[in-house]
This record gives C-alpha cells, sequence and structure tokens, in this order.
C-alpha cells in the first residue's frame, strides 16, 4: 500500500516538474510578446505627436528669427525723434500699437506730439507718444512726421503690378486680410526682409487696411 502511495506521489511530481518545464516558457514567451505589441502600440501613438511637436517648434524658432530681425533693424534706425507732428486732418491716437486698439484722442495736421518710446513689429512701426496732460497713446508713424508741415501725400506709394494679396504678416505663412488688383495705389510704410532672405512692404490699403505684401509684386513710388 506504501509502495503504491508513493508510486503516485512519484508520478505526481513527475508530471507537475515536466508540466513546469514545458508550459513556464510558453507563458513567458507570451507575456513578452503582450509587452513588446504594447510598446509597439505606445510608439505608434507617440510618433505622430513628436511630428507635430517638431513642426511646432520650428514655426515657433522661424518667428522668433522674424522677431529678433525686427528688433535688430529697430536698432539701426535712426535716434528716436522726441516731437512727431500730426500729419492728417485727423490724426488717431489710440490705446493700443494697432488699428483695432480704441481712438482715445484726434489731433489736427501740424499740431505736435511728445514721442515717449517707439514700439516696432511685422504689423508696423508706432510711436507712443503724449497726446496730451492727461492723454497718452499710440500712433501710426505713417500718420506723423518729424518735420512740422510734411504732409502725409509727400509719403511713398506702392503700386501692385499684379493681383495682390495683402497679408497680416511679413510672410506667406499669415492668413491674408484683402486681395488687390492689377495697379492698385497703396501707401508704403516700410520695407522688411524675412528669415528667408524675400523682401515685403509694410502697406496701408484705401480703405485703411494694413497688412504686408510680397516686394517683387509691387514698385515704390
Amino acid at each position: 500500500m506504501n509502495a503504491k502511495k508513493w508510486t503516485i506521489s512519484l508520478g505526481l511530481t513527475i508530471g507537475i516538474v515536466t508540466g513546469s518545464i514545458f508550459f513556464t516558457p510558453t507563458v513567458m514567451k507570451a507575456s513578452e510578446e503582450v509587452i513588446l505589441a504594447s510598446v509597439d502600440w505606445v510608439t505608434a501613438q507617440l510618433n505622430p505627436l513628436k511630428t507635430q511637436i517638431a513642426t511646432l517648434q520650428s514655426k515657433i524658432d522661424a518667428q522668433q528669427k522674424e522677431i529678433d530681425s525686427l528688433k535688430q533693424q529697430l536698432a539701426k534706425q535712426a535716434a528716436l525723434p522726441s516731437t512727431v507732428y500730426a500729419a492728417k486732418s485727423k490724426t488717431a491716437v489710440r490705446s493700443g500699437a494697432s488699428t483695432s486698439y480704441k481712438i482715445v484722442a484726434y489731433k489736427n495736421a501740424g499740431e505736435s506730439l511728445k514721442v515717449i518710446s517707439a514700439l516696432s513689429s511685422s504689423q508696423g512701426v508706432w510711436y507712443y507718444v503724449q497726446a496730451s496732460s492727461t492723454v497718452k497713446g499710440w500712433v501710426s508713424y505713417s500718420d506723423v512726421s518729424i518735420t512740422k508741415g510734411t504732409a502725409i501725400s509727400n509719403q511713398k506709394t506702392v503700386v501692385t503690378i499684379a493681383k495682390t494679396n495683402i497679408r497680416k504678416g511679413a510672410s506667406t505663412s499669415y492668413p491674408i486680410i484683402e486681395t488687390v488688383e492689377r495697379g492698385a495705389m497703396l501707401l508704403f510704410i516700410q520695407s522688411f526682409t524675412n528669415t528667408q532672405g524675400e523682401i515685403w512692404y509694410n502697406v496701408q490699403t484705401n480703405n485703411g487696411k494694413r497688412g504686408w505684401m510680397a516686394g517683387y509684386l509691387g514698385e515704390v513710388k
């Protein structure tokens, strides 16, 4: 009887050991495959995100170069005038350095404005001025002159030589704000060379919109 029990126990032990030998590697291999599959899936999800991040970083770097270039151009400009004079019959002084800001005061042609500082960007050059004893604001340098009595009509214009898109910034990556036909006369504000080496003109259209056009599409007169 004892011999029989011993034989049964031995058989069970051998079976368990044998099963462990053959089953354990199979389970381990299956687990490894699951882990590898999970890693591949995660990698597949991350790769597009990495590409998007790299693209965004590239755009940010390009815009930063443009900003740096604008700062360098501003630094090369002549010394900031202490006083400017309104060149329009109703020169608008605004709460911010853009035509999108509200008007806080008007100045008649020839009236003086004390200059506090200046701002240059892809949206144009603006002077921060003392409009009165109680009012300060921003005025576009295309609306003023540094010499009293200089009319805005003496400023240069750009004549388009083809149908031209006017954009928010000095690059085709910026959205179009207006399209003008060949032969359109635009007020010339300034020129700018972007990071791609392209020359762009900052202009104002007849309806007062300001933006940028590719230099090769117009002639400055």
